[in-house]
């Protein structure tokens, strides 16, 4: 949680310098450090399976998740951009109940109110 929280600052940081592709230049050269450190350990190998459509598919989401972070938090304050990224979860809850199946129970969605209230003070605040 410290990490994904103190991205917001360390990004808005860069972009006091740097471009929002910039960002994500450095970001794909660390994934190019990782990636090798995991197959070395055996963490991982390429395969292909049927999740890997899935797999490819959350890859190009979590790329185009990050390039538009970057670009929203060279555009504004980084305490309101990281306030509307963070209601992923009542989105998530959304979808989880149309394509997964999973429970809309009166506990998850008063939880998902909750949130989306949390992002309309934080950002309205001043």
């Amino acid at each position: 949680m410290l990490a994904v929280a103190a991205l917001g600052i360390t990004s808005k940081l860069a972009l006091r310098t740097l471009s929002w592709p910039d960002l994500i230049l450095w970001s794909g050269i660390g994934y190019v450090l990782v990636v090798p450190v995991l197959l070395i350990m055996g963490q991982t190998h390429l395969r292909l399976t049927a999740g890997s459509g899935w797999a490819i598919a959350s890859a190009a989401l979590a790329i185009g998740g990050l390039m538009l972070f970057y670009f929203s938090l060279g555009l504004g304050d980084a305490g309101k951009v990281i306030a509307v990224s963070s209601a992923y979860p009542a989105v998530t809850l959304v979808m989880a109940a149309v394509f997964l199946s999973e429970a809309l129970t009166v506990g998850r969605v008063v939880g998902a109110v909750v949130i989306v209230a949390g992002v309309i003070i934080v950002t309205l605040a001043k």
